[in-house]
């Protein structure tokens, strides 16, 4: 039987519970015990998904049910309670922020690292295809030298949002419209021009609620690129106005509202349609939780693959799984050389095992029947298993086929070209269904 993870949430609340969800729709994974100190809230999520209930988190760090804490809990809470999950050997994913505090976080890394443990965090900009484009053309310096990079988070939250728990607008707890609003723009210019490394300028103020935190931000900083940022935050716009960020360089620009690109271009042409995507409005410009949820089924997705599965997450997206800490090169390589090896191997056998002697050229095709066999078999053991018997089957059938038939045996690769065909309809079907989430 295929290993499965075990997954802890730690918070049942909204955002607890809709990650309970999406692990529900994770392959190979399960949610097997919820902690919270509020019980009838734990126990009822316990019971949709028949996971054991903990109002203690020690006890369920220790309990020998879980591989991995998923943690929905006020963000001043995250490191602490990662911390304490790493120390039982768990791997940790975070909602966002990491933490409240850059040296709790530094911490948790640290730790996670020292463990050789899996860390992820929810910043669910850098999983769509459209930042992750501009990134990279950052990054291969086509934008030429980075000159400018802002955001401007304009939302609304009405008193009864920072009422709603105690904790809410809190410093100790949850920050203000930084930490909590604008922490997705926030990581996405540092993701763009790297980490802040001088705040030239910061103003916070309390205007308009009720609450200890700021809910107006306005800063001047600037990133270990050398490029100027201004960063506006506030929940005070009714209505609320876009998450825009925007990048200025030597040789090209960008602007995103929430991670839908609409501007990119540089060296004096206009590409915005190459990095255009559907489902990159995020929401929670006036409610929490009016959000899109694709985004967080990716990184849980990829964390899932990463606690047990490199290859795969570094298949899957490569991007996220180099921020769940996968070393993707290595993984790369690794794939490379197992590749090789197999088709050597196989090579060997057609020589060795039939012909008998060396041929000065063939090439029986056995690796991209390797790749058909995966798809059908769904990258599951038992699944491949019977797929190579069917292409077997089918491919040693064709040549008799043809010999007492007269059937020509190209009809066996129409059969697997339709089998490959339905495969990956249902892929395309799978992938529509996770971005409705």
């Amino acid at each position: 039987m295929e290993r499965v993870a075990r997954i802890g949430i730690v918070g049942c609340g909204a955002i607890g519970q809709a990650h309970a969800q999406i692990w529900a729709q994770i392959p190979r994974a399960a949610v097997t015990a919820v902690c919270d100190p509020v019980s009838e809230r734990a126990r009822q999520v316990a019971q949709n998904f028949g996971a054991s209930v903990f109002e203690n988190l020690e006890a369920m760090c220790a309990s020998g049910l879980i591989d991995a804490v998923d943690i929905c809990t006020p963000s001043g809470l995250h490191a602490v309670q990662g911390l304490l999950a790493a120390e039982h050997g768990l791997h940790v994913l975070t909602e966002k922020p990491l933490d409240l505090s850059a040296g709790r976080a530094e911490a948790l890394i640290q730790k996670c690292e020292d463990k050789r443990l899996k860390l992820a965090c929810v910043l669910q900009r850098r999983t769509y295809a459209g930042p992750q484009k501009v990134t990279r053309a950052i990054r291969e310096g086509k934008l030429g030298r980075l000159l400018m990079c802002s955001a401007s988070i304009k939302w609304w939250r009405d008193q009864s949002y920072y009422d709603s728990s105690g904790w809410r607008g809190t410093r100790a707890l949850d920050g203000g419209v930084l930490a909590n609003q604008g922490i997705h723009a926030l990581d996405h210019l540092c993701w763009m021009a790297g980490p802040v490394v001088e705040v030239l300028f910061a103003e916070a103020r309390t205007e308009l609620h009720t609450m200890e935190s700021e809910d107006l931000l306005v800063a001047v900083v600037r990133f270990q690129s050398g490029a100027t940022g201004v960063i506006e935050a506030t929940t005070c716009s009714n209505p609320p106005l876009c998450s825009r960020v925007e990048v200025v360089g030597t040789n090209g620009s960008a602007a995103f509202d929430d991670a839908q690109v609409t501007v990119f271009g540089y060296g004096g042409d206009d590409r915005t349609s190459e990095v255009q995507e559907n489902g990159g409005k995020l929401g929670g410009r006036a409610e929490a939780m009016a959000i899109s949820m694709h985004g967080h089924y990716l990184i849980i997705s990829d964390f899932a693959s990463a606690i047990g599965f490199e290859i795969r997450a570094v298949g899957h997206n490569p991007v996220a799984a180099r921020s769940a800490g996968i070393h993707v090169q290595r993984v790369t390589v690794l794939v490379m050389a197992m590749s090789g090896g197999l088709a050597g191997l196989a090579g060997a056998v057609e020589v060795l095992g039939v012909h008998r002697r060396f041929l000065d050229a063939f090439s029986p095709g056995y690796g991209f029947d390797s790749i058909a066999v995966a798809l059908l078999g769904n990258l599951q053991a038992p699944g491949v298993a019977a797929a190579a018997l069917l292409f077997g089957g089918l491919g040693s059938g064709a040549v008799q086929m043809e010999a007492f038939t007269g059937t020509p045996r190209q009809v066996a690769g129409i059969i697997q070209a339709l089998v490959i065909l339905a495969v990956a309809v249902r892929a395309a079907a799978l992938l529509r269904r996770s971005r409705s989430l």
